[in-house]
């Protein structure tokens, strides 16, 4: 093992830094790859980490844990002679310091309560093909959102699995999720208004695009602020021209 201790330990707190505290215990083997990644980690050490990770030594350190102790149970529950089992009792109780469990103790759903403190700015492009069987209109829409969430936030389900997953995503990941929901959302809503009826062409520039992102406000618990957007169409294009046989 000829990486020094810190470089090992160095890595192994940038992924619970972006990953979540359970990150190492979730997904040992997604660990044991980084670990591999550029090169500087060899494989020895690597597979030395994950065979302690599998088994579960990572939760037997404590801030301020007995390096002897934890060496003697790293021996007794990998069967590990005391040269490697030393080794990783070093690596486990640096890790888990009382400096950087209060670290991740403080990044503990900063970056929600960061996301909850600003507006949320989303751009929107909505696409459809509005057909009749014989031709086909081409409606587009373009909208510039910006939102305000509220102090109580409707809980999302699927975000709050995240967030319990990874208590450390950021304002930017939770950013870029809201702003897929929204988009999604209004994805789904200008291709039911373009495409509803089979017998008229739509008028685009009529979506009501406030009213539906009220509608999502609503469900989420965001409150608009501004709403600006415009759509067209490229025309009637018929499917068979004269002279095309």
């Amino acid at each position: 093992m000829a990486e020094s201790l810190q470089k090992i330990i160095t890595k192994l707190k940038e992924m619970i830094d972006l990953n979540g505290w359970s990150y190492l215990t979730e997904e040992p083997y997604k660990v044991y790859q980084e670990l591999l990644q550029n090169g500087e980690i060899d494989r020895k050490t690597a597979g030395l980490i994950l065979y302690a990770l599998v088994n579960d030594v990572q939760k037997e350190a404590k801030p301020g844990g007995d390096s002897v102790a934890l060496s003697k149970e790293i021996q007794r529950r990998c069967s590990l002679n005391k040269k490697s089992a030393d080794y990783l009792s070093a690596v486990f109780l640096n890790l888990y310091s009382k400096e950087n469990e209060k670290s991740w103790k403080e990044k503990n759903l900063e970056g929600l309560s960061q996301f909850l403190a600003e507006e949320f700015v989303c751009t929107w492009e909505g696409a459809a093909v509005w057909d009749d069987g014989n031709g086909t209109v081409d409606c587009d829409y373009h909208a510039e959102i910006t939102l305000s969430p509220c102090e109580d936030v409707v809980p999302d389900q699927n975000l709050s699995q995240l967030l319990k997953k990874n208590p450390f995503m950021t304002k930017e990941a939770i950013h870029q999720y809201y702003e897929k929901e929204l988009r999604q959302y209004l994805d789904g809503e200008f291709e039911e208004y373009c495409t509803c009826d089979d017998y008229y062409q739509p008028v685009v520039e009529d979506f009501e695009i406030e009213y539906y992102v009220s509608e999502w406000c609503g469900k989420h618990g965001f409150e608009m602020v501004s709403c600006d957007g415009d759509g067209g169409d490229g025309g009637y294009e018929p499917k068979f021209r004269k002279g095309w046989y």
